[in-house]
């Protein structure tokens, strides 16, 4: 599993730092570690020593009061919050929220570097931070990627206390800090608010390049030399990056802007672009991915992190990876659907569909009624799977006597002419597959007349199936795992909702009702309808959708001479998989999302003025945004 480094905690480690259980060892250092810990409510923490080991000195006793007193005053949601802290205990703590996500230094070095509008957005977040932290009197001093974690709703800032202590010096240096630090500070002079606009310009061209704004190939006393000079090498920074990441980086802390004319500079230069909540619609997917994966670590670790004997229940990870977890309940869904289908297959009298689901329901609800069936009359069984254990009125039932009372039960409703009502699929992405039900009087034949005729079967109260419950249990604004297969059906039977920001979250519901009409759907690009007929006509259901287009996904497409005239814009499709549905010859990755303009200018699309990829352009969301792709 990806995530956050957490080692075993050793002999020297403490068990409990105030009201906090440690868990494990999250980093350590020359001021101190870093724990992983719990509090009684199961709230993870990150609990920070200001010493490991040895006797605390009344000078770091007060520094790391210092420290707390600080960080106890920012109060942004582009921080982390301070919990609790005692710096007055044998050994000093704070505990802080531990935010279960990746640095930006590992997103960068396993995961690539950012797009233009992905690194303004990282960037808005980030000055955001500064503004708050300087406006209670706090400069950070080392701001730099490793400082900075990313989860999907936004940065968060780290380390901001302890940097105000005590100036970085030439002494204190590191190769891994140098790069993000400014002249002056590299210098041993003074560190202002400008210091960290320094810090932050150099963060975001790491962002965008991957490397630091010097260059290549030096050592540490000859990066040093470069930063106390401001000596940059800024080649390959985007055109469009230059005018928001070249000022932060001037030589004179003076000609820098302030962090509030940063933020509003990148406020500025988003304004033009659609407003989307979290990470996922301005991150690629390798970055989400790996932000889940850290995210799924920490519901883990929050719901059963600790054993009954007080150790690690779950195994903790041994580094980074860029796997993204796995959806197991989904699989358990799937396998439970199938047993399903196969055991209403072992009702089949007739061969219609109808009937096998009908003979199956009441099948269920004669074993739950623990009713008895003579097996003279029914039809030689099919095998069948085994059932989950009976309820104790239905225990004396064999396999043998559950298919005879399922064989029994569908001749019976086959000769009365009862069908359900109709299937339980809507239509899918490419075709309206919805059909009207019918239902029958549920009195049974007439009587050909005379005192014999018998008296009408009472109707019984209609109840719905599983599909119907999934259908129904569906609500607007909720998101769903579902795309166009591609082959004009949905990617599952049934409707699947799923946080709006995950990975998988590929329509949006945009209204949900009861019937089956899709005339108040949009029917524009990348816009359908999901209708569900029921097993009876009230629990029909409609589903309006619209696809949730993400930088980084693929669709196919048709594409003739140098146009592309068509575009299969509800599939989701693997960006390197050799086939494409019947029809289509091309697969196009989404690189840009914006909001649609009347005009393009040439251009448009290109990421820098360099660019000669070939690009074109989908208006969707009802011609309200439009998506820039290229072929792949």
């Amino acid at each position: 599993m990806a995530g956050a480094r957490v080692e075993p905690l050793g002999g020297g480690d403490p068990a409990t730092l105030g009201r906090y259980r440690l868990i494990g060892r999250l980093a350590s250092g020359g001021m101190g570690r870093i724990y992983l810990a719990r509090d009684a409510a199961g709230q993870l923490a990150a609990v920070k020593t200001l010493l490991a080991e040895g006797v605390v000195g009344d000078d770091d006793r007060r520094r790391f009061a210092r420290e707390v007193e600080l960080a106890q005053r920012v109060d942004s949601a582009f921080t982390a919050r301070v919990r609790d802290a005692d710096p007055g205990a044998e050994r000093p703590w704070m505990a802080i929220d531990y935010v279960a996500a990746p640095s930006l230094s590992e997103l960068v070095r396993t995961a690539g570097v950012l797009s233009a509008s992905a690194v303004q957005w990282v960037a808005a977040g980030t000055a955001e931070a500064l503004v708050a932290l300087h406006g209670v009197g706090i400069i950070h001093r080392d701001l730099k990627p490793r400082n900075i974690l990313l989860p999907l709703p936004g940065p968060r800032v780290i380390d901001f206390g302890i940097s105000h202590a005590h100036d970085l010096t030439r002494t204190t240096l590191t190769l891994g800090t140098i790069a993000f630090t400014s002249p002056e500070q590299a210098r041993g002079e003074p560190s202002t608010e400008a210091s960290d606009v320094y810090s932050l310009g150099a963060t975001l061209f790491h962002l965008t390049l991957g490397r630091p704004p010097y260059r290549a190939g030096s050592d540490t006393l000859a990066l040093l030399a470069q930063v106390q000079r401001g000596r940059l090498d800024l080649d390959g920074l985007p055109g469009e990056l230059t005018a928001l990441i070249r000022p932060c980086l001037e030589a004179d802390p003076a000609r820098r802007p302030t962090p509030a004319e940063m933020l509003a500079r990148f406020r500025r230069s988003l304004a033009g672009l659609p407003q989307a909540r979290g990470g996922r619609a301005w991150l690629p997917p390798d970055w989400t991915s790996l932000i889940g994966a850290y995210g799924h670590q920490g519901r883990e670790l929050a719901r059963d992190g600790t054993g009954p004997d007080g150790g690690t229940a779950v195994a903790l990870p041994t580094g980074p990876a860029r796997a993204h977890p796995q959806d197991h309940g989904r699989a358990e869904r799937e396998q439970a659907r199938r047993a399903r289908d196969r055991l209403r297959e072992a009702a089949e009298g007739n061969g219609r569909m109808r009937v096998r689901k009908q003979a199956a329901r009441a099948g269920d609800a004669a074993v739950r009624a623990g009713q008895q069936a003579s097996p003279a009359s029914a039809a030689p069984p099919r095998p069948a799977p085994a059932r989950p254990p009976a309820p104790p009125s239905a225990r004396g039932f064999s396999g043998l006597s559950l298919l005879v009372v399922l064989a029994v039960v569908a001749m019976v409703l086959w000769m009365a002419g009862r069908p359900d009502g109709g299937t339980d699929s809507g239509s899918g992405a490419g075709a309206d597959a919805s059909a009207s039900a019918t239902t029958g009087s549920g009195t049974g034949p007439e009587p050909s007349g005379g005192t014999g005729a018998s008296s009408p079967r009472p109707v019984p109260e209609p109840t719905p199936d599983e599909d119907d419950e999934a259908f129904g249990a569906v609500s607007s604004g909720d998101c769903l795992t579902a795309s166009d297969d591609g082959y004009g059906d949905w990617s599952t039977d049934t409707p699947e909702t799923v946080d709006c920001d995950a990975a998988d979250a590929y329509l949006r519901v945009t209204s949900a009702g009861s019937g089956v009409s899709s005339s108040d759907c949009p029917s524009g690009s990348g816009a359908s309808h999901w209708t569900h007929s029921g097993s009876k006509p009230e629990f029909g259901t409609t589903l309006c959708v619209e696809r949730q287009f993400r930088v980084g996904q693929c669709f196919p497409a048709k594409h003739r001479g140098d146009r592309m005239v068509d575009g299969r814009l509800l599939t989701v499709w693997g960006c390197g998989r050799g086939s494409v549905p019947e029809g289509y010859n091309a697969i196009l990755e989404i690189t840009g999302r914006w909001r649609a303009e009347s005009a393009y200018p040439p251009g448009y699309c290109a990421e820098s003025e360099d660019d000669r990829e070939d690009y074109w352009r989908f208006e969707v969301d009802g011609d309200r945004t439009v998506l820039c792709v290229r072929w792949v």
